[in-house]
């Protein structure tokens, strides 16, 4: 048993999980993470065991770790639920945007009826008016984006 054997089991190992990566994944770097994760967990059961065949020892590591594919797929759930976070994030700070813009364009409008010759309007009437649609339609924004995530598009 040599260290050239255990680095071939380990690039074996780690060939057989980039083999079943999904693609689009930045698999370089997640093979790099897992070899190190590999060799954290196999000198530290040497070191527990210094006596014990390491062939065995690293087998116990892989073994842990597990097959390839559950090891693809916990990295494909991960992935998922970054992306699926990124779109919240961004759909929350356009909704965010869209509230100040509103505003905005209420506070804007409602200056300018007020000032309009022969209106009879004051700025805190339209103010009130205004802010009312304003809301109201972003609520509704909100509702719609709310509904469109529940739909499921299916095969």
């Amino acid at each position: 048993m040599s260290m050239r054997e255990i680095a071939e089991i380990v690039e074996d190992y780690l060939k057989s999980v980039g083999r079943v990566l999904p693609s689009g994944f930045e698999t370089e770097d997640m093979l790099e993470e897992l070899e190190i994760h590999i060799d954290e967990a196999f000198q530290e059961k040497v070191q527990r065991r210094p006596q014990a065949n390491k062939i065995n020892l690293l087998r116990e590591v892989l073994d842990d770790l597990g097959e390839p594919k559950e090891i693809a797929e916990e990295f494909k759930r991960t992935g998922v639920y970054l992306q699926e976070r990124e779109e919240y994030n961004k759909r929350i700070f356009r909704l965010v945007v869209r509230f100040i813009i509103n505003m905005v364009v209420v506070v804007a409008a409602s200056w300018f009826v007020s000032n309009l010759p022969d209106a009879g309007i004051s700025f805190s009437w339209a103010l009130s008016v205004l802010l009312v649609f304003g809301i109201f339609e972003w609520f509704i924004r909100v509702w719609q984006i709310r509904e469109a995530s529940r739909i499921v598009v299916q095969d």
